[in-house]
């Protein structure tokens, strides 16, 4: 007995076990995930997760998915996209299961073969309890992977080369001039998302010069730079900081972090920590950057801040040195001098004054000054003269040339120098910080306060678009020092001077045509005349970081005595109230902001020897680009031709003669305007045409503008804000203190299109809607607050209407930008609820009756305000249903029954019915429900409610009056006394049997002996009246029979007594 009881309680054990046990594939127990990826295709991408909802759940919640894709087997090729987690019901308890659907139209990366494999992995990221985001799990395990049919990049780079004239003369006493034109022509398109693995290094200036204003206006900036890449990053990008001043210091080099992220947030760190003081050594800084990059196939950035000029050089060269000795606490020379390669540091001091810092021989630190002295040991009284001279001009040269020699080494390795002079004018040299990012491709940009953090998103965004980057060399050793180029902001030479090259970065928008085509022009002068070919080499990489085949073109020039006459000369570019290329359109209205003026200053040139002849009908012709038009003005005719516009200035009645050349000059100029949002845009090269009376109709080509034009469209908002729409069809919004507050993105959901802005305002009815106008006229509604419907059952309602169906309060427009969160709030005759988050599917369900005011605000993305929109309604919550509860349908004359109605719903707003009969003749009804059955026949008995909804439930009742037959009638009493003259009702002495018997009446009274009891007959009743002292018998006969036909009868003795006054006798008739 007792080992049976044992295995029963192992068997119920063992059962107990399996049946927690989880057996089954996929089943969710405390602290499991699970996700999956359920549909693919080259429009959408779908799927699940699931997350344990213990405790509150909060921690455990499924905010956003990022969905990672990559071209399997290339970690370069990696892009991602945040997709909302749709909360649904659950498969099972205990849990919490999300689903996610992203639009993949135009997000598939590129890819060069015509089919390509794709990873998918998908990031399910929660919100902690500090407000942090993070990745909460990923899956699937292995990644998905998806095969589709590709557009690949066709993007690539042609050139072309030609000279100004095809010929040039060369004066006597001089060398000819002349121009070559390189002309960079993209092609192709970029139809999906290319975004290889980035090398990007900050580097940036921490110099004494970097006040506290500055340097925190600069940490904003970096920290904006970061924050950018941090959202747009790809897993193998790589990061760097370098700040330095006199020297470089608190170093975050390559791969300090163990992933991208980490690596971004320590130098969000380090960054906010700096501090400043010292000199300012751009070589150091720039060579140690340099450095870092050491894969050629990655594209390589670098983002450098400064704040002045370069003050300090580090560099091992030849000096000479009077040689000293120490005796004691005393120095002296020792007559030696001493040459030698040593490490120097030359000094630029703000007294106007340089230096030469270094060591010498024997251990002795020395410092000479370009006013002549020799400093021993940092002491404070010179020992001597150095008898090393040397001026302030020259160690400047020094300094800036050797910062020039580090940009043409970050040139010839195809990393792109992007500088932002942080000063005024007198702070900053910008032609040549220009000069030294043109030389590694780049641009420079002066930063104030106020834009410093929008340069740096604008040159972080530049790193991350689809660029060509690359070089073109064009080579001088066969000419034997006859034709020369000078180096100038986009042209610089080798320290051989045996080249010349030109470094560019062509940047493409996705799906958008090939930029426009980019002139340099080469300034090149010829020692000897004769006929010169020159042949320029074109290398460069393609937008996915490989290198391309060379591409090699010749030019042909000739160089002689005399050429016939010709115009050369430039334009320049100037803005009228802003930087030309930092214009700006106010809204929708054009102004001086976004105008500026092309200045043209030009020659006529030529070598005519003894010859005479005269130039006539002058005309410069500027071609106008898209987005760019001319001002109507004195001699100024805007035209078009073939699809092209062009702007004319004509100088009427003026002639120049030949014994002019080369000694008078033109001027002209024309006043144009940015129509819409552009970046970087070059005004082609103007011509001349004029008519020469020696050799007839000529056309010369002047000298591009070097400057670019830059334009955003901008809306301002109270008090401080404004909102700013891009050449990409972007709008980010601002602090007009330079803090970048919100963003947007391509592809999107939101109705931003990507073509350049034109023109914004805000909707006139509307303060929640900007009204965003694009280049090809089409204007869309972007929400700034969440645009809110009331919908029911029949539709969409009015705010504040009076509603009847139960309402849903729907956001049916998502406020613009990227990270957008939101939250909601009720107020239910007069009780204010908690703000609680809203998220997909957006809407917010109302079940109760009241007055209400439903309020969704926004934060983030382009908010305006406090990102609050209230919706306003009654809800008179109507009665649907009115159901009958259980009664007779058959009543008899006289019943009474209560009929019940049920209200649906119970908490209808008002619950008054009103009851009624069709015939209340047949029966009544009162108000609370009470059926009275009154006489035979069919009534309906109906119910409404009385709130509007029209409800109503009928009852039909059938009213009968059954005959009861009367089996017989009895008198009450066996003897009826009464005395003379009174008189006595029939009926009441009168007991029928059954008591309930149909027909009660009588047919018929009499009496036996009419002179002492008599019967009378009135309105239908029977007396009986006493006549005489005496005795009768008295019978009652009823209308009714019984069933076999005979009478029903009753009798009574009735006795007539005398009245109190009176005596009696009787007699043998009936007295006694």
């Amino acid at each position: 007995m007792k080992r049976w009881r044992g295995w029963l309680l192992w068997g119920m054990l063992f059962w107990l076990i399996a049946s927690l046990w989880p057996m089954k594939a996929g089943m969710v127990y405390a602290g499991q995930t699970a996700g999956a990826i359920t549909f693919v295709s080259d429009e959408k991408i779908e799927g699940w997760a699931t997350a344990p909802g213990v405790g509150d759940g909060k921690g455990n919640s499924i905010v956003f998915f990022k969905i990672r894709i990559q071209l399997k087997g290339q970690n370069g090729t990696a892009v991602s996209y945040r997709a909302e987690a749709v909360e649904v019901q659950p498969d099972r308890n205990g849990e919490k299961k999300y689903t996610f659907s992203l639009d993949m139209r135009g997000k598939w990366p590129s890819a060069p073969e015509a089919t390509a494999n794709y990873e998918i992995v998908v990031d399910a990221y929660r919100v902690l309890g500090d407000g942090r985001e993070e990745v909460y799990f990923s899956f699937p395990e292995p990644s998905y992977e998806y095969t589709r049919k590709t557009e690949a990049s066709t993007a690539k780079l042609d050139f072309s080369l030609s000279f100004s004239q095809p010929e040039y003369a060369k004066p006597p006493d001089g060398d000819a001039q002349g121009r070559l034109d390189v002309t960079l022509i993209p092609q192709g398109v970029v139809p999906a998302p290319v975004r290889p693995p980035v090398d990007v290094v900050f580097v940036m200036d921490v110099s004494g010069s970097m006040t506290w204003a500055k340097l925190e206006s600069a940490k904003a900036a970096l920290r904006s730079a970061v924050d950018y890449f941090k959202a747009h990053l790809h897993p193998n990008d790589r990061f760097a900081l370098i700040p330095f001043s006199d020297s470089v210091r608190n170093i975050v080099p390559f791969g300090d972090q163990p992933n991208v992220a980490a690596q971004l947030e320590k130098i969000r760190t380090v960054g906010d920590s700096l501090t400043a003081g010292g000199g300012t050594n751009y070589s150091a800084a720039l060579s140690l950057a340099q450095s870092y990059f050491n894969d050629p196939a990655r594209k390589k950035y670098v983002i450098f801040l400064t704040d002045g000029m370069p003050t300090t050089l580090n560099a091992t060269e030849m000096i000479t040195y009077r040689e000293i000795q120490r005796i004691l606490l005393f120095y002296y020379y020792t007559g030696e001098k001493v040459t030698a390669a040593l490490p120097l540091t030359y000094e630029l001091y703000t007294n106007g004054t340089s230096g030469i810092r270094f060591t010498d021989k024997r251990g002795f630190s020395r410092l000479f000054t370009s006013d002549g002295w020799d400093y021993v040991n940092d002491a404070d009284v010179p020992l001597g003269r150095s008898d090393y001279p040397f001026s302030y001009g020259s160690i400047e040269k020094k300094i800036r040339s050797h910062a020039i020699n580090v940009a043409k080494t970050l040139g010839m390795n195809n990393i792109t120098l992007y500088s932002i002079g942080f000063g005024t004018n007198n702070e900053i040299d910008m032609n040549y910080l220009q000069m030294l990012s043109a030389t590694a491709g780049g641009e420079a940009k002066q930063g104030t306060a106020q834009n410093l953090t929008e340069l740096f998103q604008r040159f972080s965004q530049m790193s991350t678009d689809p660029t060509l980057t690359g070089t073109i060399r064009i080579p001088l050793a066969s000419f034997g020092g006859n034709a020369t180029i000078t180096e100038n902001g986009q042209v610089w030479l080798d320290e051989g001077k045996q080249n010349a090259y030109i470094s560019f970065s062509i940047p493409y928008e996705v799906g958008k045509p090939a930029p426009a085509p980019v002139t340099i022009p080469v300034p090149i002068s010829f020692k000897q005349k004769g006929t010169y070919t020159f042949t320029a080499e074109l290398t460069y990489r393609d937008v996915y970081g490989q290198l391309q085949p060379a591409v090699t073109k010749t030019a042909m020039v000739t160089v002689k005595d005399e050429v016939p006459p010709f115009f050369e000369g430039t334009a320049a570019l100037n803005g009228i109230s802003r930087k030309v290329d930092d214009l700006v359109k106010n809204g929708a209205d054009d102004g001086d902001s976004n105008r500026f003026r092309a200045e043209y200053s030009f020659k006529p040139a030529g070598y005519v020897g003894a010859a005479s002849g005269v130039m006539t009908q002058i005309a410069l012709i500027q071609p106008l680009p898209d987005g760019i038009t001319a001002l109507p003005g004195e001699n100024v005719t805007i035209y078009s031709q073939n699809g092209a516009r062009y702007a004319k200035i004509t100088f009427p009645n003026r002639t120049i003669d030949y014994s002019q050349l080369g000694k008078i000059s033109l001027s002209a100029q024309l006043v144009m305007q940015a129509e819409w949002a552009m970046d970087r845009v070059q005004l082609p090269a103007a011509t001349v045409e004029f008519t020469d009376s020696r050799y007839g109709k000529r056309t010369s080509t002047l000298e591009p503008p070097l400057e670019r034009i830059t334009m955003k469209v901008r809306l301002a908002d109270f008090p401080n804000l404004y909102y700013e729409g891009d050449y990409r069809g972007l709008v980010s919004k601002w602090e007009a203190s330079s803090s970048l507050l919100g963003i947007t993105a391509h592809p999107n959901d939101y109705g931003l299109l990507p073509l350049p802005v034109r023109a914004m305002q805000y909707d006139s009815n509307n303060d929640g809607i900007l009204l965003v106008t694009y280049n090809n006229g089409q204007t869309v509604r972007v929400a700034l607050k969440p645009q809110l419907s009331i919908i029911t059952e029949s539709g969409m309602t009015e705010n504040g209407a009076v509603i009847t169906e139960a309402p849903t309060v729907k956001m049916v427009g998502r406020v613009a930008g990227e990270g957008v969160k939101y939250e909601y709030q009720v107020v239910r005759n007069g009780e204010v609820s908690d703000w609680q988050p809203l998220a997909s599917p957006y809407m917010i369900s109302i079940s109760a009756d009241g007055e209400y005011t439903v309020a969704v605000r926004s934060v983030g993305g382009l908010t305006r305000g406090d990102g609050t929109t209230k919706v306003t309604f009654r809800y008179r919550k109507l009665i649907r249903h009115l159901a009958l509860g259980d009664y007779k349908e058959t009543m008899n004359v006289g019943e009474v029954q209560t009929i019940l109605a049920a209200i649906e719903p119970a908490d209808a707003t008002n619950k008054t019915l009103a009851w009624e009969s069709s015939d209340s003749a047949i029966a009544s009804i009162d108000q609370n429900g009470t059926v009275t059955a009154k006489q035979p026949g069919m009534v309906t008995i109906t119910v409404r409610a009385t709130d509007g909804s029209n409800v109503q439930a009928s009852a039909t009742i059938t009213v009968i009056d059954p005959y009861v037959p009367l089996e017989r009638m009895e008198f009450r009493r066996p003897v009826l006394y009464m005395k003379v003259g009174e008189r006595l009702d029939a009926a009441p002495e009168l007991r029928f049997v059954p008591a309930n018997a149909s027909d009660r009446t009588l047919r018929s009274v009499t009496s036996s002996d009419s002179r002492f009891v008599d019967v009378v007959q009135e309105n239908g009743r029977w007396y009986l009246e006493a006549v005489d002292v005496g005795y009768a018998t008295v019978t009652a006969t009823a209308n009714a029979r019984t069933p076999d036909g005979r009478p029903i009868q009753a009798s009574v003795w009735v006795f007539v007594q005398p009245r109190e006054d009176e005596g009696g006798n009787g007699n043998s008739g009936g007295r006694w």
